[in-house]
């Protein structure tokens, strides 16, 4: 019996894109297949399965598996056989938005581009890149419609011919890329940049690829196409299938695979080589016609000969036509970083490039090949002629831009600066005289055994670790000496004094120290007491 018609298979597939995944496990297990993976992996494996079948001619086993197909998703089946008479009719309502969300999934798995009003178009123009050329279209475009509620897949299906699958097989700079592009409803008229949705999955035969589907931030262009020629299984007329998924767009995005040669960057700097470049004359005489202008003060220069991008010492130095500067770049490191993220901007200038623009400079070059590898950099006149930049020459000639070195004798005006720590209370070290504790002069100093005040300790403290705390303000005070030790003073009850000693020439209560009560009677003048 002859496989199944196109328009039925279709059918089918499109029934297994609207189960849920219990209904595709049911499916699964029924033909022995793994139950494993996401909805996505599920679907692709019944899919697969079907088309198998199909193709290798098991017409009933291919018709038993669609009509549990249609009783797993209670819909009857299509055109007049005897199955379906012999069916009792189903008692349910039809899910609404079945039949919508089948005809909806048809393009996408199928990869059919639609016929209806908004279809994408035949063939999406992308800009030209100098690291990829396309040989030939591998799928038809398929819509990614913009669903902003809900997440949805679009599915490709890259078959391989023989010659194809062959040469894939022998040439590692042969790719299969997926490309992908918004609708701006001019596709079809200019070149579009390559932009996937911003949460967007791609699988190829059940594998997630991993590589960046985003680009820069808020710069258009900088993404590249996916390359799954790793995941695609190199047999002639093997279904590869790859579905992305992606959610929370209200664009629309086109998606195709593209059999693309590769170039790399090796051998994009040897084209550049062979190509036009910027003669010595031509950078001399722009040297001088900038020299004799009257409105600028032309002066020496120094030019570095490290490559920005690397910081290592240029070896193919090339600048774009529409820069106006001398400096150059090296041409295989901005070349490596294009192929990254191409920006496509003078990393000098920062001015709009391409690699149509890109020529090799002789006149840096003649600079590099005439110096040692050591130098990194140059001094240029103003009439192009150039010397070597050397740190030694700094000094007597006053430098390469005119600026007079610092002496020597300006080292007593640097100040060091150090970082905030936890700073230590200073202690401030007082003059001797306003230290409170003094030791008293020899020849002040009364021998007393009666004496109460301690002695000082001749190993006193050093000056600088006393402190004074009393705060007094007068400064006068602070300067006059300390006052002796006083004796202590002796009752007349418990000692009685020599004749002598009482004598008190001033009349005074106070004698030689013996306080006399009041009201009692003092001593005569002659030594005795009056009767």
């Amino acid at each position: 019996m002859a496989s199944a018609g196109q328009s039925e298979l279709h059918s089918v597939v499109a029934l297994v894109k609207t189960l849920t995944n219990a209904q595709l496990k049911d499916i699964l297990r029924r033909e022995g297949l793994a139950v494993s993976g996401v909805k996505a992996s599920l679907q692709l494996r019944i899919i697969d399965f079907i088309e198998r079948l199909n193709q290798g001619g098991h017409t009933e086993r291919y018709d038993s598996l669609r009509k549990f197909i249609y009783a797993t998703a209670r819909r009857p089946i299509p055109g007049p056989s005897a199955a379906a008479q012999s069916m009792p009719s189903p008692s349910y309502i039809t899910p609404p938005g079945a039949h919508t969300m089948s005809t909806q999934s048809r393009p996408a798995s199928l990869g059919i581009p639609m016929s209806s009003h908004g279809a994408p178009p035949s063939r999406v123009n992308f800009k030209d890149s100098p690291f990829y050329t396309i040989l030939k279209q591998l799928t038809p475009t398929v819509e990614c419609k913009g669903e902003l509620n809900r997440i949805d897949s679009v599915e490709l299906k890259v078959m391989l011919d023989p010659d194809t699958a062959a040469r894939l097989q022998a040439d590692p700079y042969l790719l299969v890329m997926v490309y992908c592009a918004p609708d701006t409803g001019l596709n079809q008229y200019t070149r579009s940049d390559i932009a996937f949705p911003h949460q967007v999955e791609l699988k190829v035969n059940l594998d997630e690829v991993k590589t960046n589907l985003r680009g820069l931030k808020n710069k258009p262009g900088t993404t590249r196409p996916a390359d799954v020629t790793k995941y695609i299984r190199k047999k002639p007329g093997y279904p590869n299938h790859i579905v992305m998924t992606y959610a929370l767009t209200q664009k629309r995005f086109f998606v195709l695979a593209n059999l693309v040669q590769q170039h790399p960057v090796k051998e994009l700097v040897t084209e550049l080589k062979r190509r036009k470049v910027i003669s010595k004359e031509q950078v001399i005489r722009e040297m001088k016609s900038r020299a004799d202008d009257s409105d600028i003060v032309a002066t020496s220069s120094v030019m570095s000969l490290k490559c920005p991008i690397s910081a290592c010492r240029i070896e193919v130095p090339c600048r774009s036509v529409v820069c106006t500067h001398n400096r150059c770049f090296d041409a295989s490191s901005f070349l490596q970083l294009q192929e990254q993220a191409p920006t496509w901007s003078c990393p000098i200038c920062s001015k709009a490039t391409s690699y149509e623009s890109l020529q090799i400079d002789q006149y840096v070059d003649d600079i590099l090949q005439s110096t040692p590898p050591d130098v990194e950099q140059v001094t240029i006149e103003p009439s192009g002629s150039w010397s070597t930049f050397k740190a030694e020459d700094v000094g007597e000639t006053g430098g390469a831009n005119g600026a007079t070195p610092a002496s020597d004798d300006d080292d007593d005006e640097l100040i060091e600066i150090t970082e905030p720590i936890i700073t230590p209370i200073k202690q401030e070290s007082l003059p001797a005289s306003n230290f409170l504790l003094q030791r008293t002069p020899a020849q002040s100093r009364e021998p007393s055994t009666t004496s109460s005040a301690p002695r000082l300790s001749t190993n006193k403290r050093p000056a600088s670790q006393v402190i004074d705390l009393t705060g007094s303000d007068e400064e006068d005070e602070d300067n006059l000496p300390v006052r002796p030790t006083k004796r202590p003073m002796l009752h007349l009850s418990n000692r009685s004094f020599p004749q002598q000693e009482l004598r008190n020439p001033y009349g005074s209560g106070l004698e030689n120290g013996v306080n006399i009560p009041f009201g009692s009677e003092s001593p005569s003048l002659n030594g005795g007491f009056d009767a």
